[in-house]
């Protein structure tokens, strides 16, 4: 998932019918995705994982919350709400369109660029240079990989 989430990184989805995007996580509406933008939202959005058709099917937003919209989740949600009420979903498929080149296609050579121009640590001179039996650095790099992900 971790490639999935670096690919995704360096472009936005044109939504089209709505079936392919995903409303809270993928970035559609702004430069980040609606969970970032609306995290106490997402926090009581009941299911989480629903797509932008699946929200925008009827004839007001379809997103059912475990709690009740009070204090700042209903600032929250008067914010978002005229911002997806006017969306209409056309018959044609989702688009992603990628951000590190004007005509939005991708390539792996720029997507391998704007990967090493980011600030992503590189655990892996860190793990090698430990002084610690070749069997201990097998066991410890990938729980040192998934706490630097988390972190």
């Amino acid at each position: 998932m971790k490639v999935k989430r670096d690919f995704f990184r360096f472009g936005s989805f044109i939504a089209k019918d709505g079936t392919q995007v995903r409303f809270w996580e993928d970035k559609w509406l702004g430069n980040s995705s609606l969970q970032e933008q609306y995290p106490c939202l997402y926090s009581i959005a009941r299911p989480k994982h629903v797509t932008i058709a699946e929200v925008l099917s009827g004839p007001s937003p379809n997103l059912p919350w475990r709690r009740d919209l009070i204090g700042p989740k209903l600032v929250a949600w008067n914010n978002l709400l005229p911002r997806i009420t006017n969306i209409e979903l056309a018959h044609e498929q989702d688009m992603f369109h990628g951000n590190l080149h004007p005509n939005g296609k991708f390539s792996v050579k720029s997507h391998y660029q704007a990967l090493l121009h980011t600030d992503i640590p590189n655990i892996n001179k860190l793990i090698w240079k430990v002084k610690a039996p070749l069997k201990i650095k097998f066991l410890v790099v990938p729980t040192m990989r998934s706490y630097i992900d988390k972190g």
